[in-house]
C-alpha cells in the first residue's frame, strides 16, 4: 500500500470549459467562409461594391479579432507554455506578416487561413481517424503516391482557372486547366495552350512549382523537407519512402532524402547560373533573365519540356552554351538519383570520378551503358536521317549539336530545337521508341526505364546463346526481375495501344502524328508534332489520362507486383508450349 502513496498523477493538459471547444469550431467556420471570398475576390476577382468589399473587410478584422482569442486559449489550456510554444510557434510568427498586412492597408486574413489549415492538419494528423487511413496507406505505398499526384493536379486545376493565372485576365477552361496541370505534375511538358503567351506570370508560377513537385515526386520531396528540419521518420515511413525512391537496400533513407534534395538544389542552382550568365545579355531586366533561368533550370532538371519560350529553344539551336547546359541538366535528371548517388559522393570529391566509376553496381553500370548507347545512336541517326531535310539550313556544327540535342531531348525531357511536325516519318518512328523507353528508375522522367530495356535485351540475348541465367559483370539477374522487366514492357505496349485506338478514333489527325503524341504523353516527353492544341475533348481527356498512367504506371505496376509477391502452396506438372 506504500507504494500508490509515492505515485504522483501529472496532467498533460488543462480542461477548459466546453464552450471553449464549440468556439474553435465557430472560429474554422469562420475562416473557411474567409478562404471562400479570398478565392471569389482575389482568385476569380469578382467584382465587389464599395459596401460589400467594406463589409467583406470588416468580417475579415473580426475574424482576425477572432483568430487572437483563439490563440490566447491554446496558450491558456497548455501544461506547460514553452512546450507549447515550440509546437505551435507559427502562431505567433504569422502575426509579422499580419501586422505588416494591416500596415499596408490590407488584413493579413490569407496567413489566418495558412495557420488554420496547419492547425487542422495537425489535429487531423493526430485522431485516430486519421492513424487507421495513415497505416492503411502506408501499407499501400503505391496508392498513396497516386493520391498525392491527384491532389496536386487537382490543386493546380483550381489554381490555374483563376483570372490572374492568365494574361487575358479570364483564366484557364477547367478541361484546359486540368491537362496543363496534369501535364507539369507528371512532368510532361504537352500544351494545349502556348505558355508564355497565355499563362501570366502567375500561372508560369504555379506551373513551377507543380513541375518541381511532380519531378521529384510529391511524398520525396515532402519526406525530403521533413528530415532537413529535423524531423525523424518512422520504421513504416522509412520503408514507404524507400518504395517512392526505388531504393530496395537496407540504407539510411534519412541521408538519402537529404542527398536528393541538395542535389536538386545543387544542380538546378549550378543551371540557374549558368543559364542567367548567358541569358543576362539578352533581356533588359536581370530579373527577367534570372527567372527564365529558373524556369528553364528547374524545367530541364525534372525532364519536363516547360518553357517560357514560344518556340522552345529553337531560337538558340546553334548556341552550345545553352544546348550543353540543358542537355548537362536532362541527363543528369534523368539518370536517377541511385546512380546519380553512386557517381557524385565523397568518394568522387577524395579518388576523382574514375574511382567512383569503377565501384560502380550492376544497376548503374546498366542505366549508363545503356543511356549512351541509346543517345550515341540518336545523335548518329538523327544526323544522317535529317541531314539534308531539316537540318539542311544549318552549317556541320548545328547539325552535330542539333543531333545531339535532338537525341537527348526524346529521353523524356520534352525541349526542342527544331520543329518536330518536319521531321520525316521514320525519325518520328524512332524517337517515339526512344521516347518509349525513357529514362531510368528513381530519375525525373518516364518510360518503362533503360534499366528495363537492358534486362530484356540480357535475357534474350542469353536465351539465345543458351544460357539459363542473365548475367552481366559476373552477377546473376534474379528471374523476378527478368519477369518484372517483361511484365512491365508488355503492359505499357497495351496502354499505348488502348489510348492509341481511343485518339484514332476521336481525332482527325494522321497516322503517325496520333502514334507519336500517344507515345509522347505515356513516356511523359511533351514533344509533339503540332497537334495537341487541337485535340477534340475526349482527345484531351484520354491524353491527361495517359500522361498520369504514364507517370505512374510502370513504376505503380513494378510496385504492385513487388508487394504482391507469394508462392503457391503447391506446383503443377510442366505443360509443353510451342512457341515461335
Amino acid at each position: 500500500m506504500h507504494l500508490f502513496r509515492r505515485v504522483r498523477v501529472i496532467k498533460t493538459r488543462r480542461e477548459l470549459p466546453a464552450w471553449v471547444e464549440k468556439f474553435r469550431w465557430v472560429v474554422t467556420g469562420l475562416i473557411v467562409a474567409a478562404l471562400l471570398l479570398i478565392i471569389l475576390k482575389s482568385g476569380y476577382g469578382l467584382p465587389f461594391t464599395r459596401t460589400f468589399s467594406w463589409a467583406i473587410r470588416i468580417f475579415n478584422l473580426s475574424v482576425l479579432a477572432v483568430f487572437t482569442v483563439d490563440v490566447l486559449l491554446s496558450y491558456a489550456s497548455a501544461p506547460s507554455l514553452w512546450q507549447h510554444f515550440k509546437k505551435r510557434w507559427f502562431d505567433l510568427a504569422v502575426y509579422f506578416p499580419i501586422v505588416i498586412a494591416l500596415s499596408a492597408g490590407g488584413t493579413g486574413i490569407t496567413f489566418v487561413v495558412l495557420r488554420q489549415a496547419i492547425v487542422l492538419g495537425q489535429s487531423f494528423m493526430h485522431s485516430r481517424r486519421f492513424t487507421g487511413i495513415l497505416e492503411r496507406l502506408r501499407l499501400q505505398p503505391v496508392r498513396l503516391m497516386a493520391l498525392s499526384f491527384v491532389g496536386a493536379i487537382a490543386a493546380g486545376t483550381l489554381l490555374l482557372t483563376f483570372p490572374a493565372a492568365t494574361r487575358d485576365g479570364h483564366g484557364a477552361s477547367l478541361i484546359n486547366a486540368l491537362f496543363t496541370a496534369t501535364s507539369a505534375t507528371c512532368v510532361t511538358g504537352l500544351i494545349v495552350k502556348n505558355t508564355p503567351l497565355y499563362f501570366s506570370r502567375f500561372g508560369q508560377c504555379v506551373i513551377l512549382v507543380l513541375l518541381q513537385l511532380g519531378g521529384l515526386g510529391i511524398m520525396t520531396f515532402s519526406a525530403s523537407l521533413a528530415v532537413v528540419f529535423g524531423r525523424k521518420l518512422g520504421l513504416s515511413q522509412r520503408k514507404t519512402v524507400s518504395t517512392m525512391i526505388e531504393e530496395a537496400r537496407n540504407i539510411d533513407i534519412g541521408r538519402t532524402l537529404r542527398y536528393i534534395l541538395f542535389f536538386t538544389l545543387m544542380a538546378e542552382g549550378t543551371g540557374t547560373l549558368l543559364f542567367f550568365l548567358r541569358w543576362l545579355p539578352d533581356f533588359k531586366s536581370p530579373l527577367e533573365a534570372l527567372y527564365c533561368s529558373v524556369f528553364h533550370a528547374v524545367s530541364a532538371f525534372c525532364n519536363a519540356g516547360f518553357s517560357v519560350f514560344s518556340n522552345s529553344f529553337a531560337g538558340y539551336r546553334s548556341d552550345p552554351a545553352i544546348n550543353i547546359v540543358a542537355i548537362g541538366l536532362i541527363i543528369t535528371g534523368g539518370l536517377g538519383f541511385i546512380v546519380i548517388r553512386e557517381i557524385f559522393n565523397r568518394d568522387t570529391l577524395r579518388h576523382g570520378p574514375l574511382f567512383s566509376l569503377r565501384r560502380l553496381s550492376v544497376h548503374g553500370h546498366l542505366v549508363l551503358w545503356t543511356s549512351g548507347i541509346l543517345i550515341l545512336f540518336g545523335t548518329i541517326f538523327f544526323f544522317f536521317s535529317e541531314y539534308d531535310h531539316a537540318l539542311s539550313h544549318l552549317p556541320l556544327g548545328g547539325k552535330l549539336l542539333t543531333s545531339l540535342f535532338q537525341a537527348v531531348t526524346p529521353r523524356t525531357a520534352g525541349f526542342s530545337t527544331i520543329s518536330i511536325g518536319s521531321l520525316r516519318p521514320v525519325t518520328l518512328f524512332l524517337w517515339a521508341i526512344l521516347m518509349f523507353i525513357g529514362a531510368s528508375p528513381g530519375g525525373t522522367g518516364g518510360g518503362i526505364k533503360t534499366s528495363t530495356l537492358a534486362v530484356l535485351f540480357l535475357a534474350v540475348r542469353n536465351r539465345v546463346l543458351g544460357r539459363e541465367d542473365v548475367e552481366v559483370r559476373h552477377r546473376v539477374i534474379p528471374k523476378d526481375i527478368v519477369y518484372r522487366a517483361t511484365a512491365i514492357a508488355v503492359v505499357s505496349v497495351g496502354i499505348v495501344a488502348f489510348f492509341f485506338t481511343i485518339l484514332l478514333v476521336t481525332e482527325n489527325a494522321p497516322f503517325h502524328k496520333v502514334l507519336f503524341e500517344t507515345v509522347s504523353a505515356f513516356g511523359t516527353v511533351g514533344l509533339s508534332t503540332g497537334i495537341t492544341s487541337s485535340l477534340s475533348l475526349p482527345g484531351k481527356i484520354a491524353v491527361t489520362l495517359l500522361m498520369y498512367i504514364g507517370r505512374l504506371g510502370p513504376l505503380t505496376l513494378a510496385l504492385a507486383m513487388h508487394a504482391r509477391q507469394s508462392r503457391l502452396p503447391i506446383r503443377y506438372p510442366h505443360g509443353r508450349v510451342m512457341v515461335g
